[in-house]
């Protein structure tokens, strides 16, 4: 019996033993995986900073390339760029996802004050009727300097230039604000989802800057003239039509952006005189709209040529331009589209309009 009962004792000595180890290890094993999921968690910090920075860096050197290029409006390739065109393209360059419209872009990650802005900051500025808190202009951060900031932007009284913001009281009485893209756009991990979110983090901004500008008076000594927006019509290309200005169309008709719908409705005013002359305007076929303003006329009007076979051919579709259909043939690039086809401004596709491509 006693024997026995040594025994007993003996494993139960044995067992509460184990316990304590195989708890301490446990333990140890715990603290060792906390440990560790910080030290990954800081790995991955560093490595998203890092991303980051080499993501801007090469995004501001690539924008660099363009100083001294034309301003072109509602441009968007290297052919010529307007300011949200430049910042769009410098973006999708390198595949991020950037929004062709500066109100999409500036719901975007977080509002920054201005003396705390650093490189691939977004700044924007107010139209340049400046009425209310419209976003007429962006430019982007490229080095943050004493009480200032040096920017690259698409200006067009100017061009594509780098400017000391301190040193222009037009873009300082303008100013709206400045914001950081998040981490997730430069890890291409946007989605609509982080958009709706940022969207309601940003009411303010969302709302202040869809309000349209307050509508311009109608000038003396004109009529009003109703345009419906069709298919393949552009702002600038419009106003050309009524040989009136960019900026007048726009403060007519209270819009922010020259964005058009099929089917909207433009007021235009021209001089009672010249009524008899543009009133047709909403009727008439492209040839004759482009024929009014002085400009060419489609190729359909010349005389047919035949196809070369060691070529491809795309014909035109509503809202193409030289980049979306580049996308379209794998190993061409809007710059190879438009050389090869003598195009020198992108605005001026048209629906319908055959552009050779190169075989591959």
């Amino acid at each position: 019996m006693k024997t026995q009962f040594l025994i007993i004792l003996f494993c139960l000595t044995c067992c509460s033993l184990c316990n304590n180890v195989l708890s301490q290890t446990d333990s140890l094993s715990i603290k060792n995986n906390n440990s560790e999921n910080e030290i990954a968690k800081l790995v991955d910090k560093d490595s998203i900073k890092i991303i980051r920075t080499q993501l801007i860096d090469s995004i501001i050197e690539y924008g660099k390339t363009f100083v001294g290029l034309k301003y072109r409006w509602g441009g968007i390739t290297p052919a010529g760029f307007d300011c949200s065109g430049f910042i769009f393209h410098i973006h999708r360059h390198f595949n991020l996802p950037m929004p062709r419209l500066p109100i999409n872009s500036s719901i975007m990650g977080d509002r920054v004050s201005i003396d705390s802005v650093q490189a691939g900051d977004l700044v924007y500025f107010k139209t340049r009727s400046a009425t209310n808190n419209t976003i007429g202009h962006v430019a982007m951060v490229i080095e943050k300097v004493p009480d200032s900031f040096i920017m690259i932007h698409s200006a067009s009284h100017a061009g594509l230039v780098i400017e000391n913001f301190a040193d222009h009281s037009y873009y300082i009485n303008r100013y709206l604000y400045a914001t950081r893209l998040p981490d997730e756009f430069y890890l291409r991990q946007w989605n609509d989802s982080l958009m709706e979110k940022y969207k309601h983090q940003n009411f303010d901004i969302y709302n202040e800057n869809k309000q349209a500008i307050i509508l311009a008076q109608q000038p003396e000594g004109t009529t009003e003239l109703i345009y419906t927006v069709k298919s393949g019509d552009v702002l600038g290309r419009i106003a050309s039509w009524y040989k009136v200005s960019l900026n007048e169309l726009m403060a007519w008709n209270g819009l922010g952006s020259s964005r058009l719908s099929i089917g909207q409705k433009l007021k235009v005013y021209v001089k009672d005189a010249l009524v008899s002359t543009y009133i047709g305007v909403d009727q008439m076929n492209y040839d004759d709209k482009q024929r009014l303003a002085g400009q060419s006329t489609s190729t359909s009007t010349k005389a047919e040529t035949k196809e070369d076979p060691a070529y491809e051919y795309y014909t035109v579709q509503s809202g193409d331009n030289p980049y979306s259909i580049s996308k379209k043939f794998p190993g061409t690039t809007s710059d190879g589209i438009m050389q090869l086809n003598g195009i020198s401004d992108p605005s001026k596709l048209r629906i319908g309009q055959r552009l050779k491509i190169k075989k591959k």
